[in-house]
């Protein structure tokens, strides 16, 4: 076999195999994967609002205000669905303590179900992908992401946690509701600005 015909061969060899190394990268690190921002991608048609990147992102508090899970899911939820925020709810940083009852992706999303009082409630944090330039919070959500993931490896399916933390979001309305372990308002904090996990991580 000449030179040149060898070193083709060797060629080939290596970007077949730089390939099959990125395949395994990317199954073995699930939650790492990019995305590009867009409603496909990132939650659907209110992605903007999930990830704090809408017209009236400026019109949030961000600094939290302590409450419970009871006193989310008690509220009244308005009908239909906003698409805008209008509530004082969707206005608002808040923070509770609860339980994590389990996790998985979904959507460009990391999905989070809390658990209080009899009650359950979900919390979101968007990808660090789905994040674009004007997202306020925007090193926040991404510090939410990172701190989670560096205590799990989440995937498309549920896995159980069992672990407490402080949780802090803006109040976001959901038509999900009716569904065990969401709550029956269609309250969620979405998108978590904020995890501080006090047990059940190591």
């Amino acid at each position: 076999m000449n030179k040149a015909r060898l070193t083709g061969v060797l060629l080939v060899l290596l970007a077949a195999g730089l390939a099959g190394a990125v395949r395994v990268h990317a199954s073995a690190r699930p939650h790492l994967a990019v995305l590009r921002p867009s409603a496909a991608n990132c939650g659907g048609s209110l992605w903007r609002m999930k990830t704090l990147s809408d017209r009236d992102r400026r019109r949030v508090t961000l600094a939290p205000r302590g409450t419970t899970l009871a006193a989310i899911t008690s509220r009244r939820s308005p009908r239909p669905q906003p698409g805008r925020r209008v509530t004082p709810f969707q206005k608002q940083t808040w923070e509770i303590v609860a339980e994590i009852t389990q996790y998985r992706l979904e959507g460009g999303e990391l999905r989070v179900e809390l658990f209080d009082d009899n009650g359950y409630m979900n919390a979101v944090v968007p990808s660090p992908s789905c994040l674009v330039r004007v997202a306020r919070g925007r090193n926040a959500m991404v510090e939410a992401w990172k701190r989670f993931t560096s205590c799990v490896r989440p995937t498309t399916e549920w896995q159980p946690f069992g672990g407490v933390a402080y949780v802090r979001g803006v109040g976001y309305w959901s038509q999900r509701r009716g569904v065990h372990g969401t709550a029956a308002n269609g309250a969620e904090l979405h998108p978590v600005t904020s995890f501080r996990i006090v047990s059940g991580c190591g």
